[in-house]
């Protein structure tokens, strides 16, 4: 059965959204830690940087869930369950994408590297959340 479009890309946003969720409960009190040490690194939380945030975590999550889709949800992978599938679309998501980019803000950062790993982090999470609900709203269609 075929996967709706809609559906992939809004489980996508769904996960991305889960980013601003993780940074907020996670990523937010460890670089509040990292801020009062350096307080000129470092810009405070504010809520148009939370919505900022979660616009940009949303639309990547819609990419990565019309990418899900395009890829006909990894279709070629018949013999593992489809959470498995979701945590691998993530991984490869996270590897493909944000281990590149804040990989390499780790490797320049200096002193700085606690917040490109708290970054990697979260980016993580994000994609395993994206890669989940995608694989679920596939399973469920099918």
């Amino acid at each position: 059965m075929r996967i709706e479009l809609l559906m992939s890309v809004l489980a996508g946003v769904a996960g991305g959204l889960a980013g601003t969720l993780w940074s907020g409960i996670v990523s937010a009190p460890l670089l509040g830690r990292l801020r009062a040490r350096r307080p000129q690194d470092l810009q405070p939380e504010t809520a148009t940087r939370v919505l900022a945030s979660a616009l940009l975590y949303g639309a990547c999550g819609a990419a990565a869930g019309f990418l899900f889709w395009l890829g006909w949800g990894l279709v070629a992978l018949v013999a593992i369950s489809w959470p498995m599938v979701g945590l691998l679309f993530g991984l490869l998501v996270w590897a493909g994408a944000a281990l590149p980019a804040l990989g390499a803000m780790w490797l320049r950062l200096g002193e700085l590297r606690t917040v490109a790993l708290v970054q990697l982090l979260e980016a993580l999470v994000v994609s395993l959340a994206v890669g989940l609900l995608c694989a679920f709203v596939w399973h469920r269609s099918g």
